[in-house]
């Protein structure tokens, strides 16, 4: 699939600190339950079978989808707002289902699912990258620099229930086997600065909201996120390469 990047102009969500002048920065929690989107009978994005992005505040989530002979075919990001919390037999038709029904707000409220393409390697370059984020004043513009603070994260369900119970493509978890998220920042002369989270780890898998600490990463141009895991083989990682996430906070300049 080709990649497209189509500026969606959302609701402005909450600002959590004001500013004196245009030079001043701003710190904003991203929010859905605050933005305008529309969400079809399951509780999925409408957008989520297009190559269309989304954004909320001028940061713009990278996404791309299909609808082919096989069903669904997508990766990047989709909000999803379903509240189904029960085990499903076939998990890939309920794909956007998370442990906790809901985004922070509570349950039925929305959040957004991270699928990231496990066919991307080091040398993929940053903007062809399917788990990003950037800063964007306008759809053609550059993208400008914004400090990334921190965002809630956990497994969704389909990934939850693998590492407990697997499947005949990926094995149950043992306390020895891992599932790491990485958030990569990329700074304006080029280098990048990493942060990890373990949604699981040492036994404990993840099912609640939980911070990441991204503070570490410093100014950057562009934010993308990279998992790997344990259970991994020839075509990469076996496990769900799912993510969910709330309340993305960020400081930038307006």
């Amino acid at each position: 699939m080709k990649k497209h990047l189509i500026y969606l102009l959302m609701v402005l969500p909450l600002v959590t600190a004001s500013c004196s002048d245009d030079d001043d920065p701003v710190d904003v929690t991203l929010r859905l339950n605050q933005t305008q989107l529309s969400y079809d009978s399951q509780g999925v994005w409408e957008g989520v079978n297009t190559n269309n992005t989304f954004s909320i505040q001028n940061i713009v989530f990278s996404h791309e989808g299909e609808t082919g002979p096989w069903g669904l075919v997508w990766n990047g990001f989709t909000p999803a707002r379903v509240s189904d919390t029960s085990v499903q037999a076939d998990w890939l038709s309920h794909q956007f289902q998370i442990m906790t029904g809901g985004g922070l707000s509570g349950v039925g409220t929305p959040y957004i699912v991270g699928f990231w393409d496990t066919q991307e390697n080091e040398t993929t370059p940053a903007s062809e990258r399917s788990c990003r984020i950037v800063y964007q004043d306008s759809p053609n513009a550059s993208p400008r620099p914004f400090r990334p603070l921190s965002v809630y994260v956990q497994n969704t369900a389909y990934a939850y229930y693998t590492m407990t119970e697997g499947n005949p493509f990926a094995n149950k978890f043992t306390p020895k086997d891992y599932l790491a998220l990485h958030a990569h920042g990329i700074h304006a002369d080029g280098t990048e600065a990493t942060a990890t989270f373990y949604l699981a780890h040492d036994g404990e898998i993840v099912k609640d909201w939980t911070l990441m600490d991204l503070s570490s990463l410093g100014e950057v141009t562009e934010l993308y996120f990279t998992m790997n895991g344990s259970d991994s083989g020839q075509w990469g990682l076996n496990t769900p390469s799912y993510f969910a996430l709330d309340c993305l906070s960020v400081r930038f300049k307006l």
